[in-house]
Order: C-alpha cells, then structure tokens, then sequence
C-alpha cells in the first residue's frame, strides 16, 4: 500500500469512528444502493458528470439531454420489481416498513428515481395506508416528490468532461486512484472528496432516523424498518461501497463493479458497525 493510500486509511478511521452515537434501539435500517439505467450518455460512450450537463434538457443524441435510454428505463422497472420484492420478502407480517428514495439531481438519476417509485406504488399497493391487509406489513413510501440530493451527484472527471470514448477515460483515473485517492489529476475530483460527501449523506440518514423514531410512537408490539434507496452513479456507488467497507479509497475498483440499473443491499462493516449503532 502506498503512503498516501496509508494516510487515507488513517483519515477514513479517524473520520469514521468519531460517531459513536446508538441508533439500534431506534428501529432497523437498510440501506440500498441503486444505479441509474443505461442512459443516453451510456449510449455515446460520453462522459457526463457536470451538475449543468447533467441535469440539462437539451443536447444530447435526442435533443432531450441525457437522461435514460429506452433501454434503460426497461431495465430500470425490471430492477425495481426486483428490488420490491426483495423488500416483501425480508419484510415481516404486521411490521411497519418506511421506504425513502434519495436521488442525485442528474436527469438519468431523476428517471431511474421516478421508475422505482412508480413501481413501488403498485406493488405496495395493498399494504400502504388507511388499512393494510391484517397479517401483511404496513409499507409507506415517504413522499409523492423524490428527495434529489446534491451530494449524490456523479464524480466529476474534470478535462474529460463530455469527451469519448468513456471507458478508456474512466480507466485513466482508476489507474491513479489506485496509487493515490486524494489525486486530482485531469482535473477530477478526488476519492476522498466523493467518500466524504457520499457517506454524509448516510449519517444524514442516520440522524433523520434517529430524530424521527424519538419523536414518534408506532403501533405496540409493531417492529419499525427503513429502507433508503440510494440512487447515485457508477463512481459516486462504488466509493461508497469500499467506504462501508472499510477499505481505503484507492481499492474502490477492487469491488465487482456495478452494472446500469443495479442494485446493493449494502452495511457498514463490523468495525465501523459499532460505530453506527
């Protein structure tokens, strides 16, 4: 491991451990990890990872920006099932289940959060308020309007910024993550920058929880779970994911990559667990 790879291990320890508030006796939390689909920038092989391009509505192969392709919003309602029914089954009967969808403010980001969430209303549709089926959970999504969050937007890759091909762009940057995960080079944010705003927005969560079950009463007997989906991009998933981990930032590509419309349950690490309970 290399010096600057050691000092952030350091710095991930140090950053980390610090919180050591209990949150288990305020009711269980999941958090899932969530792709956007294949999108229109996948399509052209174009890096596209500035706020202003992509979140724009014009440009692009379609006149529309760059949001997702025809191929990634199926693969995105194929996924989302999935993920639905991944939630019925580990839910338990009579439990009172809360799902929130956070999303990066990126147009492909949005798309994929607006499929999720139209695909959850009809499968969660006889468990959801005024009177669920009794023997069945009590499944709530937590807003009509998705939360967009800035801090999941996607990594930024400075000079390569709407250029192609992507793939041998990407593995430009990798390569020096690898060697050092506070790089800049090209003009790229750094790993370090992306872990510290990606795993902000779990503690938020974690805080959000933690406010909300002290300040409210659910039925006796009931057990309370959270899901929070997490709806970010390729880069932004994976250095949360080796975050979580506990791995230091420059092995994020040692983690199996994931593919458009996938989707993690993921948890902190047993080390860092203890950390967030």
């Amino acid at each position: 491991m290399t010096v600057t790879a050691l000092a952030h291990r350091a710095w991930w320890r140090i950053e980390m451990m610090h919180r050591t508030n209990s949150i288990s006796d305020q009711g269980a939390m999941k958090f899932i990890l969530f792709r956007h689909g294949h999108s229109l920038a996948n399509q052209e092989s174009r890096i596209v990872s500035s706020l202003e391009n992509g979140t724009r509505t014009t440009g692009g192969p379609a006149g529309t920006g760059f949001g997702l392709s025809e191929l990634g919003k199926q693969e995105v309602a194929m996924s989302a099932k999935s993920l639905s029914d991944h939630i019925l089954a580990s839910s338990e009967p009579d439990q009172v289940v809360n799902i929130r969808i956070l999303t990066s403010p990126f147009q492909r980001t949005r798309q994929t959060s607006d499929i999720i969430y139209r695909e959850f209303s009809a499968t969660f549709a006889n468990y959801q308020s005024p009177r669920p089926t009794h023997g069945l959970a009590h499944i709530s999504i937590e807003k009509d309007e998705l939360e967009q969050v800035l801090d999941l937007r996607e990594r930024f890759f400075g000079e390569f910024e709407m250029k192609t091909p992507s793939d041998d762009l990407y593995t430009a940057v990798w390569r020096e993550d690898a060697n050092n995960p506070f790089h800049e080079q090209f003009g790229v944010e750094n790993v370090v920058e992306v872990t510290k705003r990606m795993t902000g927005v779990i503690r938020d969560q974690e805080d959000k929880e933690k406010q909300s079950c002290s300040s409210t009463t659910t039925v006796k007997g009931a057990d309370k779970e959270t899901w929070v989906i997490i709806v970010s991009h390729g880069d932004s998933l994976q250095i949360l994911q080796t975050a979580m981990r506990g791995w230091s930032g420059d092995r994020h590509r040692q983690l199996e990559h994931m593919g458009t419309a996938e989707w993690r349950d993921v948890q902190w690490c047993d080390e860092l667990a203890d950390a967030h309970r």
